[in-house]
């Protein structure tokens, strides 16, 4: 690639994952979304790395410097991969409402003992693609597991949003599985690695497609964010009107979060507990929030279940008994600053 296109090109993903990453955070701030969060930390460590390998494409004593310490301490690398691993496992398994388990975590941990032990084999083409294969097959893993939970609890996860979220993994265990055939064909015919000289080809062409793949994916996920939490917000407001209240709906807000952390309800839950507090029927849920009549059937039952109620009537009083204790908790701290 030559100069010239090499910095077009890098201009342009930049600006794209940049404006991903800023609005990821931004909207973190104001919600608090764990999916949020981490997508804007992985597009900042996807940042990091595409600056890196630009530099290297532009300046050629900067690549040979680059690739001599690479070899010997591929720290920042080894770095960026483990957090854009950890940051897929956590936005996949929020995405269908899962904990992360044990065995995701031992999995993990053998991941990362082996991104900082491989660096010591000696220098030669096996070792960098045996630097790299764990991170492709571990993002692999990740989606084809999260994806085996949807087919495995088909009415779970009904309605366009899971669908979606089929598509967005089908795509990562494809696109992680090409790279590694890029890495391959690349490392083995391409690279040269002896004792005096080293020549690495430091960019990905499949990764770019996944990463500008999954930004797109991720400007959808901020879209429907923002819509979600435009109904939200009007649904606070109707639960205001319910419950008689006069306080703005930042302060309803706040109230719905905290007993949702106290009865330990998923993000999905909250959705559905906010269109239960106007005593709606399942029907009206579906209606309301898109999702497929089995799938509100099932986020209502397993909200009675965690907060111990069998009706609606029980669980409107017993969000308005929690509503009122939080009120005269604090009330200094809930009204609003002029």
């Amino acid at each position: 690639m030559e100069k010239g296109v090499s910095f077009l090109y890098n201009l342009f993903i930049i600006i794209v994952y940049s404006g991903i990453m800023w609005m990821s955070f931004f909207l973190f701030l104001n919600g608090k979304d764990k999916i949020l969060l981490w997508i804007g930390i992985i597009y900042s460590a996807i940042i990091i790395d595409d600056i890196v390998t630009f530099a290297s494409e532009q300046f050629q004593s900067f690549a040979e410097n680059y690739n001599r310490v690479f070899m010997i301490v591929p720290t920042h690398k080894t770095l960026i991969y483990l957090t854009m691993s950890l940051g897929y496992l956590i936005i996949f398994k929020n995405l269908i409402n899962k904990k992360i388990t044990w065995y995701d975590f031992s999995i993990l941990g053998i991941y990362v003992i082996y991104m900082f032990f491989i660096p010591a084999l000696d220098n030669s083409a096996w070792k960098i693609f045996l630097y790299y294969l764990p991170s492709q097959l571990y993002n692999a893993y990740v989606g084809a597991e999260v994806l085996w939970t949807i087919k495995k609890n088909p009415e779970f996860y009904q309605g366009s949003f899971y669908q979606w979220c089929r598509l967005l993994f089908y795509l990562t265990i494809i696109m992680n599985l090409c790279i590694i055939v890029e890495d391959s064909i690349v490392i083995f015919h391409f690279d040269v690695y002896s004792k005096y000289y080293i020549n690495m080809n430091n960019r990905s062409i499949t990764s770019d497609i996944m990463y500008l793949t999954h930004s797109a994916f991720s400007a959808c996920y901020l879209m429907y964010y923002l819509k979600t939490s435009l109904r939200n917000n009007t649904i606070v407001n109707s639960v205001n009107s319910h419950t008689h209240s006069s306080l703005p709906s930042d302060i309803e807000e706040s109230i719905l979060h905290r007993f949702c952390e106290t009865y330990h309800l998923t993000i999905r839950e909250r959705e559905i507990l906010k269109v239960l507090l106007l005593d709606k029927t399942n029907q009206e849920i579906s209606d309301d929030l898109f999702i497929s009549l089995g799938t509100a059937k099932t986020h209502v039952h397993n909200i009675f279940q965690k907060t111990g109620v069998v009706k609606r009537p029980q669980l409107l009083s017993i969000y308005d008994t929690f509503r009122k204790d939080q009120l005269n908790a604090k009330p200094e701290n809930e009204t609003p600053s002029p």
